[in-house]
């Protein structure tokens, strides 16, 4: 377990900026062994919109990762969210021409890239191509081809790409903080490898990270990834109304949120008072609980109706037997499974951390499945190179 390689993940979100470190010790099991966050301004809708204070949170985050480690690290394994992110399938044919006509190595590296062989706009930059399924000749739903036998081999690939601006933001915010960056992940695809099973990808499962700036979201069919996308809308979006609807700061709305939120107005007693903290002079205020779900409510619903109608547009929810997974800080929100599942129509569950050792505490909780998620993703790669 010792001689596992160390992986540091980087989650750059528009709530927090995350920092997790740890080594995979089994293919089922991560031990974390340093955290970190810091407030990040700098990121708006997954987005980075500030360099300067960007690079200072990251900064901050890995200082406290690292001392809690007792070691310092020079890598970074970095999330991709944000609205300049698209995902789309592509499908790609090759004639195997060996003389045994059996499917190698350099069959699948040659079909994956007729595959992705397809016009990408200049402001665009490849960050993903992820193979779904083969087909060798009449033989469909192949998850590994090589060694078959056959003339004709086609892929079904997934590929991601990502605005060239908002990628070379984050290259700078990384440089500047003194770091290497070794790879890109989607967030989504991230938090898809914490919280799903090979069966659950098999049977047919979407998972929708709402996060406090978008909510991501993924959906696996067959055990491969067939669709993702991401909706501009998160956590802050709920405390922004209450802010606004309360008449307080987004930092009491926040609280107010955490401690007394509900999504569900049949839930909530509609006797019960809650205190709005005094702010610029004037004093605290006592209101209904309910005054408070009455406002979180319709923007929930409305958030999760969006991401039903890219559930909808992939053209695979009729295929999701595994139902949805949702996680991210605003999982968290009391109700919203039961909510989810009224606009879905279909089963819901919430994230549950699992397969951590080591400093569990500190990120058990769906706020750090990106991270975790980041750290599988790369432990897997680097085994693969090996």
């Amino acid at each position: 377990m010792e001689d596992a390689p160390i992986v540091t993940a980087l989650d750059l979100g528009s709530s927090l900026i995350k920092v997790v470190i740890g080594r995979l010790v089994n293919e089922y099991e991560i031990e974390i062994i340093g955290t970190g966050s810091y407030p990040s301004s700098g990121v708006k809708n997954g987005s980075i919109v500030n360099i300067e204070t960007t690079t200072k949170s990251i900064v901050e985050a890995f200082g406290d990762a690292e001392l809690m480690a007792g070691q310092e690290v020079g890598t970074v394994v970095v999330n991709v969210s944000g609205k300049s992110v698209y995902g789309f399938n592509e499908r790609g044919i090759i004639a195997v021409t060996n003389k045994e006509r059996t499917v190698t190595e350099m069959d699948i590296m040659r079909v994956v890239e007729a595959a992705q062989s397809v016009h990408v706009p200049n402001d665009q930059q490849v960050i993903h191509v992820l193979t779904k399924e083969f087909k060798v000749d009449d033989q469909i739903n192949i998850k590994d081809p090589i060694g078959m036998t056959g003339v004709r081999l086609e892929a079904e690939v997934h590929i991601v790409t990502c605005g060239t601006t908002a990628l070379n933001n984050i290259d700078r915010c990384i440089e500047q903080s003194g770091l290497l960056q070794l790879d890109r992940v989607l967030s989504s695809l991230a938090s898809s490898e914490a919280v799903l099973t090979t069966g659950e990808k098999d049977l047919g499962t979407a998972v929708v990270d709402i996060g406090s700036g978008v909510c991501d979201i993924i959906v696996y069919v067959d055990g491969g990834i067939a669709y993702s996308s991401v909706v501009p809308f998160g956590g802050f979006h709920i405390t922004s109304d209450l802010s606004i609807g309360l008449k307080t700061t987004i930092e009491s709305a926040e609280i107010l949120k955490k401690r007394y939120g509900h999504t569900r107005m049949d839930q909530v007693d509609p006797t019960e008072k809650i205190e709005i903290p005094a702010i610029s002079g004037r004093q605290a205020r006592t209101i209904f609980r309910s005054e408070l779900v009455e406002i979180m409510e319709p923007r929930v619903r409305e958030i999760l109706e969006m991401v039903d109608n890219e559930l909808t547009r992939s053209g695979f929810k009729s295929s999701l037997a595994g139902g949805v997974i949702l996680t991210g800080g605003s999982s968290l929100l009391f109700g919203i499974e039961s909510l989810a599942e009224e606009v879905f129509r279909l089963s819901v569950g919430r994230a549950k951390p699992a397969g951590l050792t080591g400093l569990v505490d500190k990120i058990a909780s769906p706020e750090y499945e990106t991270s975790v998620g980041l750290i599988k993703y790369a432990s897997r790669l680097q085994n693969l190179e090996q």
